[in-house]
């Protein structure tokens, strides 16, 4: 084919993926297929097997051999987006697939508004559309990474402009198990220009396979080794005060809170040491920007607190426990009241997440 205007890359390491539903998935719209191409990156398997499970699919795909012997999607996914050729590029796991229609919408909106980035409505299979990024009510087109929440969606899944990336010298983390995209998203949101996200069929997270890599048991160190790497590398250094400020508050409360809360029991940590790391993490978001925790909720400051002071395994799962039993006045309120209604504040996100439910469900 000539130059396609979309080269879609799918990174593959494990033959027991459905990688033809993914790659069919992606040229089924029949109206947009010859602007499409697929890259499928072979992670250290044999590219003729999965041209010959790929044989039959109508549209343009070639499969790329790869091996760098490192278990980590950033290898095969900057392998493929080295050599797209197309005006917008973009990036699929093995395991997930498009709805009918989202290939076309996705098209036809970089034809019409020329977005550096149109960002794709996403859901796990079997399961509603998520409300991420929860954008300002009614905005979708030229949003802002700390007005529109951009941060909570750094997988740039959906177009990019392959200029842009180019430009501004996007990688994928090389090396990490989980979290090869933070680097890539953030500075695609604060940097790239005009953000839209597409209104239209979904970018569907499959469950089937049978080991996802993001999925395997991994100790603490792993798990906060991209926020790690994105603080060491002096990212967010670079950003504004308001997205720097953003920027915390999501890896505070996705990060720090999301591992606090997900061990609740002791056996969950290594230790004290392991306890302390993840304290030693907190200092280093709040020293990011000013006013990082006024927005959190009375449960997740307490939690906060806790690491803050008691950084050990005791102090930390019995904060754990009591955030888990927190009340509605505790889960949705902050310690100040006028901080409840501010944009990071978990009263307005539930009341966003309210308000799109009843709309989703007026629509069906």
């Amino acid at each position: 084919m000539s130059r396609p205007f979309v080269d879609l890359v799918i990174a593959c390491h494990d033959l027991t993926r459905p990688i033809e539903r993914a790659v069919a998935s992606v040229l089924q719209d029949a109206d947009v297929r010859d602007d499409v191409r697929v890259s499928v990156v072979a992670h250290g398997l044999p590219a003729d097997e999965i041209e010959q499970r790929l044989a039959g699919i109508e549209g343009t795909w070639r499969v790329l051999p790869f091996a760098d012997g490192i278990r980590s999607p950033a290898g095969p996914f900057n392998h493929g987006l080295e050599r797209a050729e197309g005006a917008y590029c973009g990036v699929m796991g093995s395991d997930d697939f498009l709805e009918p229609g989202a290939m076309s919408a996705w098209v036809r909106h970089a034809r019409e508004h020329r977005p550096d980035a149109a960002i794709a409505p996403i859901r796990i299979d079997g399961l509603p559309r998520m409300p991420n990024p929860l954008t300002r009510l009614g905005r979708h087109l030229r949003l802002d990474a700390a007005k529109d929440r951009l941060f909570y969606r750094t997988a740039p899944l959906g177009l990019i402009r392959t200029d842009t990336m180019r430009s501004l010298g996007l990688r994928m983390t090389p090396g990490v198990r989980v979290g090869e995209d933070f680097d890539f998203g953030i500075r695609l949101w604060t940097c790239g220009g005009r953000i839209d996200v597409v209104d239209g069929p979904c970018y569907v997270i499959g469950t089937d396979a049978r080991e996802r890599t993001t999925l395997a048991p991994m100790s603490l160190r792993e798990l906060v080794e991209p926020v790690v790497r994105l603080l060491d590398d002096g990212v967010p250094a670079t950003l504004s005060p308001a997205h720097r400020r953003a920027l915390a508050i999501k890896l505070v409360r996705v990060t720090v809170i999301g591992h606090a809360r997900a061990r609740s029991e002791a056996g969950a940590w290594r230790g004290d040491e392991e306890v302390a790391e993840l304290a030693a993490l907190l200092r280093r978001l709040l020293a990011l920007a000013p006013h990082v925790l006024p927005p959190f909720s009375r449960q997740d400051r307490a939690l906060l607190d806790a690491l803050l002071t008691r950084p050990t395994v005791d102090g930390i799962t019995a904060a754990a426990v009591r955030a888990a039993a927190a009340g509605r006045i505790d889960r949705w309120f902050t310690r100040s009241p006028l901080q409840a209604f501010t944009c990071e504040s978990s009263l307005r996100r539930y009341v966003l997440y309210w308000i799109r439910a009843q709309r989703l469900r007026g629509e069906a």
